[in-house]
């Protein structure tokens, strides 16, 4: 009785739970499994993994094989494994983070007879704490180009830390309260018409929930500011919200980046520069004299290069002519444009082919988000030409892993777009 009512109890626990969960037994063959862990291999039937090994379950073979290895050394080590980090698939094949533990099975003899596996899916909590490590390490480790970052608990209204550096032109005030941050920011904006001024101008913790709220986790501010001795100079304010993973408060991590280089070097180039006429992007000679400039100056820092082509972007023309198909694309340059950073670079190669070097990126995750936003923005557009299947095909390589020249990095972008295209189009791939 008792063992038939233990077995009903993990019947239902398998089929409604929403973890990942696996009895395998001594030969690891699969016993039972949960309904999320059926998916997550890609069958739909429970059928398909019961009775089953990792090899025929799986079409990744080496996967396949690191699971077997890894359950292997469990079994022989006599050691259960808890809380484990893994990468893991949803039911879609996108990239999740999961919590594994694995217990041996043992009979009344303590012999091992199997393994239960469980998973969580912690993807929102690991990611949100690798990013707090990492704004916690750039408070305390402030890069060469920042003049001041300030770390505030808008739950509790006041400054946990703050951190500021010198500079010949006058220092950026310190300050003692969180009113005396925004009262001094607002004092030195130069124009107070601006997007940095009005935000400021409402800085309060009200309405950093209020953004919070609508999903927003950073905003960015270029403004000329006016120093303490009286110069300009373009700065450019970051605001990444962050949760205390102690705490549980809201907190925002505000800083300053010296731009002003950039910035005077960037107008003087659009000044000479040769537009794109078509879509007012930079033509492909001028980004690629810019991304090298970008390439020679900061070859310290990690950079991004994105290769973008629009899939069945000829039947749009074929279909609803030329016209229809260059306000398309001067559609798209113009959401591109606004989805990059100002100080991240887009143009345009031709036809429907374009390109974008995303600056300072120090996370995969944040490259991914903007490939997948990119993807999200065509299919946006062309949700009015229901009968084309517009999609887009997008390579990245990334500097300096793939290469230190832009002609390397251009190439290799270029190869893996193509592997995108094969792939089934609008996706992206990494060199």
């Amino acid at each position: 009785m008792e063992n038939k009512l233990m077995k009903a109890a993990f019947e239902v626990i398998v089929n409604n739970t929403s973890d990942l969960v696996f009895i395998k037994d001594q030969d690891l063959i699969y016993r039972a499994a949960s309904v999320p862990f059926v998916k997550m291999t890609g069958k739909t039937l429970m059928s398909e993994v019961v009775g089953h090994n990792d090899s025929e379950i799986f079409c990744d073979q080496e996967l396949a094989n690191r699971y077997v290895s890894d359950d292997k050394r469990l079994l022989s080590g006599g050691k259960d494994l808890i809380d484990y980090i893994e990468p893991i698939t949803d039911d879609n094949g996108n990239a999740r983070y999961g919590m594994t533990s694995k217990y041996i099975l043992r009979d009344s003899d303590g012999k091992a007879i199997g393994i239960l596996g469980i998973t969580k899916d912690v993807t929102t909590e690991y990611l949100a704490r690798q990013r707090y490590q990492q704004e916690l390490r750039y408070l305390f480790e402030l890069p060469k180009d920042t003049y001041a970052v300030c770390y505030i608990d808008v739950d509790d209204w006041r400054i946990i830390c703050q951190h500021r550096r010198h500079i010949s032109e006058g220092t950026l005030q310190k300050s003692d309260t969180v009113e005396e941050v925004s009262s001094y920011a607002l004092e030195s904006i130069a124009d107070k018409k601006s997007d940095a001024s009005e935000f400021y101008r409402s800085f309060t913790p009200q309405s950093l929930h209020s953004i919070y709220s609508k999903g927003r986790r950073t905003l960015s501010f270029k403004y000329e500011r006016i120093m303490t001795d009286g110069s300009l100079r373009w700065i450019q304010n970051e605001i990444n919200f962050l949760t205390d993973i102690d705490s549980g408060h809201l907190c925002v991590m505000l800083s300053a980046r010296d731009i002003n280089e950039i910035e005077l070097e960037q107008k003087k180039l659009v000044e000479a520069a040769k537009l794109d006429a078509m879509t007012m992007l930079f033509n492909r000679e001028t980004s690629m004299k810019s991304i090298k400039s970008v390439l020679k100056n900061e070859s310290d820092r990690q950079h991004a290069l994105f290769m973008l082509d629009i899939d069945n972007f000829k039947k749009l023309n074929d279909t609803f002519g030329h016209r229809a198909g260059d306000e398309f694309l001067i559609k798209l340059a113009a959401e591109l444009k606004s989805r990059f950073r100002e100080s991240d670079i887009v143009g345009r190669i031709g036809g429907d082919e374009f390109f974008a070097l995303m600056r300072n990126v120090s996370e995969r995750v944040q490259i991914e988000r903007k490939a997948d936003d990119i993807l999200e923005l065509i299919r946006t557009l062309s949700a009015e030409y229901t009968d084309i299947n517009l999609g887009g095909s997008i390579g990245i390589s990334i500097y300096p892993k793939v290469g230190r020249e832009l002609d390397e990095l251009y190439s290799r972008a270029d190869i893996a777009l193509y592997k995108a295209k094969r792939n089934g189009k609008n996706s992206y791939v990494f060199a």
